[in-house]
Formats: C-alpha cells, structure tokens, sequence
C-alpha cells in the first residue's frame, strides 16, 4: 500500500512552498507589469514634451531667420550706398537729430496710445 508518512504529503495534498513561491512570482509579475506601464507613460509623456520643445525651437528659427534676412537686405542697401553709419553717428548733427526723433516720439506715443484705447 502506499501511505503516506507524516513527513510526506500525500497525492492530493499541496505544498505551502510551491503555493508560497507562485504567489510570489505573480505578485513579481503583477509589480512588473505596473512598472512597465509607468514607464510607458512616463515615455509618451516625455515624447509630447520633446514634440512641443521642437515646435517652439522650429518657430524660434523661423523667426531669427526671418529678422536675419531683413537685417542683411538693409546691410545690404546700406554697404551698396557705402553709408557707414557710425560715423554718421558720431557728427554732433546726429545728436541732434536723435534728440528730435525722441521728442517726436514723445509726441506721437501718447496719441498712438490714445488711439488704442479709443478703438478698445
């Protein structure tokens, strides 16, 4: 016959360590799993940070680019029709000549900006 001894489980018995050891690896796998997902919402997260950066750069460029293009057309007229301007500026004429453009501007600010206000 075949008893089984105290010490031995029989057939139908289970073994609390192989029990112990599978409910770990499920729990190992459960907490695996959970990390995993972390890590690809963390990964799509940073993806749509990239993907925003890169658009703000890519707009960032146009606009340097722009403002150089315009920057190198009056060079351009300026070198063309050899004007130098810093020594024009350094005439006591262009002094003056400052000084009246800041006082037309002086003047013509608070119309501009009672013109917006009137408009709003």
């Amino acid at each position: 016959m075949n008893r089984a001894t105290p010490n031995e489980p029989g057939p139908g018995a289970v073994d609390a360590a192989a029990l112990s050891q599978e409910t770990e690896a499920r729990l190992a796998e459960s907490e695996l799993r959970a990390r995993v997902a972390d890590l690809e919402a963390e990964n799509r997260r940073l993806r749509a940070l990239l993907e925003r950066r890169e658009r703000q750069h890519s707009e960032e460029l146009r606009k340097l680019h722009t403002a150089l293009g315009e920057l190198q057309e009056r060079v351009y007229w300026l070198d063309r029709w050899h004007i130098d301007l810093n020594a024009i500026m350094e005439r006591p004429a262009a002094e003056r000549a400052r000084a009246a453009a800041r006082a037309a501007r002086d003047v013509t600010r608070p119309l501009r900006a009672l013109a917006r206000w009137l408009r709003a």
